[in-house]
Order: C-alpha cells, then structure tokens, then sequence
C-alpha cells in the first residue's frame, strides 16, 4: 500500500493519535489508519490528506474514545470552557451543556398493549439520585402513564456476585439458572417472564459501569429468550460531546439482543464534569435543570411500552 500524501496538520494528528498507543499495538494500529485514509481520500477524489480527514479515518478504527485530542484542536477556547476550566470552577461547571440524545430509531409495534407490558428498570449507577437514575425515572414514569407496570432496580443496593464460569447452568439436568444463591435468583425468572427491560448506566472510564458489566455477566445462563422483546439502553457520561461514547452504548444494545432482548429505544446523556461531577451545589443532579432534555427520556419511555 503506497502512504497516503498528508498535510503538515494532518502528520501531525496521525502522529499524536499513533503515539497515545500502547507499544505492542501502535505500528499495527498505524497502518490500519493509513489504510482506511487511503479509502477516504479515494471515495473523496482527494490527493492529500488534512487533519479533519485523518481524524475521520482514525474516528473509524478507534471510535470517538479519543475525541479530547480531536476537540482540543478543533476548537482550542471551547475545550478550555468545558474540559479545563470546569475543573476548577463552579461557574464554569453550570455552563457545561447538558445534552438528552434520543437516538434515531424504526419504529417496532409492540406485541402487546401498553397495560399488558412487564416492564423492568435495572438502574446500575452507584450515585442515588445522580443523573443516570433521574434519567430513568422519567422514562419509567413515561412508561407508567402508558398504563405499564415497572418494577425499578437499584443494582447498587444488591448483592450479586461475579459469575464464576463454573458453567454449571449449561449440564444436563440442572435445575434452575444459576447455583449461586444470591439477588439474581429471584431477578432470573423476572427476566424471563418480562416484555420489556430498562438498563441504564454510567460511564466512568471508556466502558460500562462496573455494576451493569457483573450484571450482565451473570445473563449466561438467560440465553436467548424467545420471542423477542423490548428494550431501553441510557447511558450518560461527564465529557461533554454527545456522540463520544455511542459505541458503549450500541455494545451494550448488542449483549441484549443475545439474551433476546431488542433496544427500541436509546439514550446517551452528556455534560456531567467538572468539579461539581455531575451535581449542583445542593447535590441535585445536573439534568433536573433542564427540563426540556428530560422530556426526552419522558417519552421514550411512553414509546417502549407503547410502539
């Protein structure tokens, strides 16, 4: 493969991102974002590469996980406004914007009416009251004035253990989900007799929650219920672009749909940084000052139950 021909800039970019790599991997990732640009510029028609388009080369290898170095030279004053100054400043921390996106979705008529629908919530954040489990209350209140019946969960405030892999739950003849004797044998058969579920979950650092992740370990023994049913995917996150962590949220859409379970609905949520982490200064979540993004959570709750 010949090396594409790139701008100062865009060396510059190729050579900041290649260089953030750990060593095992950092020449192999390389190549991989020099092939995709050599893509790009040909569906463009292009002959040399600027920064915009090798970092849309690397967004395609590497997701939007990197995008703090991306915004930073995109536009250097509003990474300060929101990425620097907020971490020292309680006024800068109330200027985050806070952002609800309800992702695009086809809509899926549901198999039932609304007052038939055995809804669960699994709520994986550790934050009582934080932004994720607020986020959730509106759309199970949505669901609600559906006419649905919700069952919440606080994971939190549960005993679950790991899954061990003893893979005793796959022998012939074993009765019941799992041998562990904990809060997931009563949730086991909930799952299996719901219509719908509601997960949502925080991220910290690039990845579900460690509460959601020894949650959804512990669905092994679930399977694939069928038939297919409903699901609603929230996460939120502290850095404030919209769209950085859908593949978070899309993987986790995915380990629902092994264990039956297709996301009609979604949610990320933004802004939750700085030195206020998400609060304000009387410890109420961030998202309850703007009403008009959880409006958004509202109805895509009445849309999970409702089709």
């Amino acid at each position: 493969m010949a090396t594409p021909n790139l701008t100062r800039e865009g060396k510059e970019v190729l050579d900041e991102i290649a260089n953030t790599r750990p060593s095992i991997i950092k020449e192999k990732r390389r190549q991989a974002y020099l092939r995709m640009l050599s893509f790009l510029m040909n569906e463009k028609g292009v002959k040399q590469a600027d920064w915009k388009l090798v970092t849309e080369a690397i967004i395609m290898i590497e997701s939007k996980s990197l995008d703090p170095t991306f915004f930073k030279r995109e536009d250097p004053d509003k990474f300060k406004r929101f990425l620097v100054d907020p971490r020292t400043s309680v006024e800068a921390c109330y200027a985050i914007p806070i952002e609800i996106k309800r992702w695009e979705r086809t809509p899926v008529p549901a198999a039932k009416r609304p007052g038939e629908m055995k809804t669960l919530a699994f709520c994986s954040s550790p934050r009582r009251r934080g932004n994720t489990e607020v986020i959730m209350d509106e759309a199970i209140r949505g669901a609600q004035d559906a006419g649905a019946t919700v069952e919440k969960f606080v994971l939190q405030k549960m005993k679950i253990g790991y899954c061990l892999q003893c893979t005793q739950c796959n022998l012939p003849g074993f009765e019941g989900f799992c041998p562990q004797k904990d809060a997931m044998a009563d949730i086991y058969p909930k799952i299996v007799a719901a219509d719908a579920i509601m997960v949502g979950f925080p991220i910290y650092t690039a990845r579900e929650n460690a509460q959601l992740a020894t949650f959804l370990d512990r669905w092994r023994c679930v399977g694939n219920v069928k038939p297919m049913r409903r699901a609603m995917v929230i996460g939120t996150w502290g850095y404030p672009r919209i769209d950085t962590y859908d593949h978070i949220v899309e993987r986790i859409i995915g380990v629902l749909y092994l264990h039956g379970f297709d996301t009609v609905e979604a949610l990320s949520a933004c802004g939750f940084s700085g030195t206020l982490a998400g609060f304000d200064e009387k410890r109420k979540a961030m998202v309850l000052r703007h009403p008009k993004e959880l409006e958004k959570a509202y109805q895509a709750g009445k849309s999970l139950v409702g089709g």
